[in-house]
């Protein structure tokens, strides 16, 4: 069975006439009719009953009728998709982001990128670093905006910033009211920390392996909002960056003075895949938003992310 069958079926069955159908689809009427005829012994009935010049529906092409117009409804439905995600001013954009940059950057970059394209949506996914990286080599994102850890061949990375990490103690421990402290001070102490997979808890391994020791994790989180919820809690303290939005009444924020750790943010995309217009300009549009290189009109409502 061809599609262009079903199609000459159709036309057909809402003409009630083979003549009108084929002056409507552009092909010569014995075309048509001989399309239809190998049609009906593909299924082996007839489908139409002859009344003069007219063809009605029996009860044969009644039944088919309706689950050929629903076939033929669907493909013409995934036409139309198909060329809107091929429009810039249309389309899908999948996005994975840190749980931290999803509080207020993305919310702000999106905001910004919809006032241009209102008719561009968004699917946002929200994990680990490690784990948002293995969705994007499964193709299930278009784009994985995370901290820096190793990738693959196939990956491509764009950085876009820098941010230091800092300790972050509770109001009353005796480190709050300084301005920083030194590896030494806090080796031994209980830490808060994000699984191992989050590139804060990367870090945090890293720091205390170059030293020759082994931090004490009494809690392990998903959320480095409960993390922090955790050091107001004064449960132990913490290793992570400032988060933009977030206000720790309880809590203090020191440097790591002797070692000043830091995380790159970036964007990271599958170079062997070819993207969405519409995921191609959000991209662009990203990279100069995180830059702080969008005019005023072209930011809308954001302002610079950091």
């Amino acid at each position: 069975m061809e599609w262009q069958q079903l199609e000459y079926f159709r036309a057909a069955a809402q003409e009630e006439h083979f003549t009108k159908a084929a002056e409507r689809l552009s092909v010569s009427q014995p075309a048509l009719s001989r399309s239809i005829a190998k049609l009906q012994r593909e299924l082996g009935v007839d489908l139409f009953d002859r009344q003069g010049r007219t063809v009605r529906l029996n009860r044969y092409g009644r039944s088919f009728y309706a689950r050929a117009a629903r076939i033929l409804q669907e493909m013409e439905e995934a036409k139309l998709e198909l060329r809107q995600l091929q429009q810039t001013q249309f389309g899908e954009v999948s996005l994975a982001c840190l749980k931290s940059l999803g509080i207020s950057f993305v919310p702000r970059l999106l905001g910004s990128f919809r006032e241009r394209y209102p008719h561009v949506s968004f699917k946002l996914h929200q994990d680990s670093s490690s784990a948002m990286l293995e969705q994007l080599r499964r193709g299930e994102t278009d784009f994985c905006l995370s901290a820096v850890i190793d990738t693959a061949p196939e990956i491509a990375w764009r950085s876009l910033w820098t941010e230091e990490l800092f300790v972050f103690v509770h109001r009353t421990h005796p480190f709050s009211g300084r301005r920083s402290v030194e590896f030494e001070e806090i080796a031994d102490e209980k830490f808060i920390a994000l699984k191992p997979g989050f590139s804060s808890r990367a870090l945090l391994d890293r720091l205390f392996l170059e030293n020759g020791r082994e931090p004490q994790v009494v809690f392990e989180g998903e959320e480095t909002i409960g993390v922090l919820g955790f050091v107001a809690a004064n449960l132990g303290i913490a290793l992570l960056p400032r988060i933009d939005g977030v206000a720790m009444k309880d809590a203090a924020a020191l440097s790591l003075a002797d070692r000043s750790p830091h995380r790159t943010i970036g964007l990271a995309w599958r170079k062997d895949r070819a993207l969405p217009a519409a995921a191609s300009l959000f991209r662009e549009h990203l990279i100069a938003f995180s830059q702080g290189t969008l005019s005023p009109a072209e930011r809308g409502a954001g302002a610079f992310p950091r």
